[in-house]
This record gives structure tokens, sequence and C-alpha cells, in this order.
């Protein structure tokens, strides 16, 4: 009997053996291939650069991201925000990230002092942090204009994920802002632009402001849901929480 127990452990141990062996033989091919299927994310990327429509452009696409169940990111400036809180409450309390973009929507290229320049960029920050009770890390930078400084800008303003650029975001890693790569389009671009942004197998942001009615939203989040895209927010993305809630200075 007891050397029948240690023959069927013997085989047991044997199997876990080739079945290890196995594993480390295919491993490597069967990640590569789950990442080739994995769905390339896409991040909607709102941003509020006037105040004409608010808030009822932001309930409305608050609204339609609800119905869709869709996280995204969207940008407000500290005036939008101080001016109409709801357009921070209500995506942040459904789970969209909600970023600055400097206080006035100012051209950071066209500033020279460098103290002014962080005064916009802090109180950006904060006008969207007290609007939502949020402590929020994601920013974008007004026309995607940006200079020498941005990194120390960012970084001094407790900001960690920045989405100025059309071919990279940039996610405070360690000591330092790291790049990661990412392809750009305009929501108004034609369906084929998208298409081929695609078959790159980068992450894909798409730009879109207050100025594009929401129906025209709504559309291009169904048609994007049709194809099985992964529609994601800033946080999912970086893989980082940009937006914590009742959290604000």
């Amino acid at each position: 009997m007891p050397g029948m127990r240690m023959a069927l452990l013997g085989a047991i141990a044997t199997t876990i053996v080739i079945g290890i062996g196995v594993l480390i033989a295919i491993g490597p091919s069967l990640i590569q291939t789950l990442e080739r299927t994995k769905p390339t994310p896409v991040m909607l990327s709102f941003s509020m650069v006037n105040g004409w429509n608010a808030p009822q452009w932001c309930n409305d696409l608050a609204s339609v991201l609800q119905k869709h169940d869709v996280k995204a990111t969207v940008f407000v400036t500290g005036e939008v925000a101080e001016q109409h809180p709801e357009c921070v409450t209500a995506f942040a309390s459904q789970g969209t990230d909600v970023g600055s973009q400097t206080y006035r929507y100012v051209n950071l290229n066209a500033v020279a002092d460098y103290q002014y320049a962080l005064e916009e960029v802090r109180m950006g920050k904060e006008a969207v942090d007290r609007a939502g009770n949020i402590d929020s890390h994601v920013f974008r930078a007004p026309f995607g204009e940006t200079n020498q400084d941005i990194y120390s800008l960012l970084s001094s303003s407790d900001i960690t994920a920045d989405f100025s650029y059309t071919t990279q975001y940039n996610k405070y890693e360690g000591d330092q802002f790291v790049k990661h790569d990412l392809v750009s389009c305009d929501c108004r671009d034609e369906p084929e632009r998208i298409e081929q942004l695609l078959k790159l197998d980068l992450p894909i942001i798409i730009n879109i402001d207050n100025n594009t009615a929401v129906g025209e939203i709504e559309s291009l989040i169904v048609s994007l849901k049709e194809k099985e895209m992964s529609l994601v927010s800033a946080s999912e993305l970086t893989e980082t929480d940009l937006t914590v809630e009742g959290a604000s200075a």
C-alpha cells in the first residue's frame, strides 16, 4: 500500500513537472497571441475650449457616456470649472477622468514668464479639484502647445499624466516623465482615417471639443462600439488613478 501511494505521488509529480515545462515552452508565444487579440485601446478626449454652451453640453455628454457605459477623459479650464462646477461633477461621479487645461485656456508656448505659466497650470488644476471635490492628475495643454518648461510646470503642480501631444502621452514614472507612443485624430476625420490608425497597433486618442454636437459624438460612440473597440479613460490607459474622488485640497 505505501508503495502504491509513493508511485501515485511520483506520477503526479512527473505530470506537474511536464506541465510546467510545456507552459515554459509555449508561454511567450501564448502571451504574444493574447496581446495581438487584445482590442486596441481608444480614448475619447473631450475638451471644454470655452464655456458658451456649458453646462448643457456637459450634462448631455455625461448622459450619453452613461447611456453607452463608456469611460472617457474630459479636460476643463479652471474658469469653466468655477462658473459651471457641474461640468466636473457630471463626469467624475461616473468614473470618467476630469483633467485641467490651465485656468484661462492660455497658450503656454506664448508665455515667457515661468511664474505666470505655473500659476495658470496650478490654478487650473485647483479650480477643477474644488469644483468636483476631486484630486486630478491629468493635463492637456491648450492648443496642444507646450514649451521647454512643461514637465517642471506639471510636476510642480502634482500632475502626473500629460496628453498635450498628437503622437505620445507622458506619464510620471520614478523621477521623470516617460514618453509612451500613441496616435491621434480629430473626431471629424474621415472614418477611413480611424480605420488606418487601428492597423498601427498603438493606443488611439480621438480629440473632441465642445463645438461638436453631442448627437455627432453619440454616433461616433455607437460606431466604435460596433467595431468592438476598447473605450478607455486616461486612468485605464495609463494604469494609474488620475482622478481621485473626495480628495481635493
